[in-house]
């Protein structure tokens, strides 16, 4: 997980440095080369996601007993988490791919995979609720099409499971909340100072959004 999260934070901070130099060179060029690495590391963790799914169906074919099954359990949460960390960050880098490429390189290709890879990562995250079945295949999840399926798993939660998302929601809410104010505030500035404001404040609403809801699953994953 350290590693990951080196990663995520180099692919930050190399998107922030091509924005930047678009301000400097060929608007279209630098916002090609923004695209194409969201959208690298987009299927980068969308394959980590399919290899931390492979390896809990490889769990759910072997025995354990004793003290070793519930270290495998643990290791299922774990890895159920990191699928959900990564499906999400991949959605929005994709998303963010897709509405540079819109605004600022007009590329018909690049559009296409960026699209692709919105769709794909979408359903990966609607994929979520079927692979709980396989991490705790005894409980009895509710349906994805049962519209009241959220308070289905509320309800199948037992009360420390509970306490851990109620935990997560709240400082998930707490950071939101800073960090709208603080977009609202740079876009303004930004606004003030550029004519064409419109790329800063979707990087900034895509940051705000990776932000909230990668802090809520870090919080479920470190329970």
């Amino acid at each position: 997980m350290k590693r990951f999260i080196q990663f995520i934070i180099g692919g930050i901070v190399g998107f922030i440095i091509t924005y930047a130099f678009m301000n400097f060179s060929g608007v279209r060029f630098a916002g090609e080369i923004a695209v194409i690495g969201l959208t690298a590391v987009s299927i980068i963790l969308l394959v980590w996601s399919i290899v931390r799914f492979q390896k809990i169906k490889s769990l759910n074919f072997q025995q354990f007993s004793g003290v070793e099954e519930d270290e495998v359990e643990e290791r299922k949460y774990k890895l159920f988490a990191d699928y959900s960390l990564f499906t999400n960050i991949s959605f929005v880098f994709s998303l963010l791919a897709l509405s540079l490429s819109l605004i600022t390189t007009q590329n018909l290709m690049l559009t296409v995979v960026s699209l692709l890879l919105v769709i794909v990562s979408f359903l990966f995250i609607q994929y979520m609720i079927p692979m709980m079945k396989h991490v705790y295949p005894d409980r009895d999840f509710p349906n994805k099409s049962d519209s009241n399926d959220a308070q289905g798993i509320l309800t199948m939660a037992d009360d420390g499971e509970k306490h851990v998302i109620l935990n997560g929601l709240y400082k998930a809410h707490s950071l939101l909340n800073g960090s709208l104010i603080t977009a609202i505030i740079l876009s303004t500035i930004y606004s003030m100072t550029k004519e064409n404001a419109q790329t800063f404040s979707i990087i900034l609403m895509a940051l705000v959004l990776l932000a909230v809801n990668s802090n809520y699953l870090f919080v479920v994953r470190n329970k």
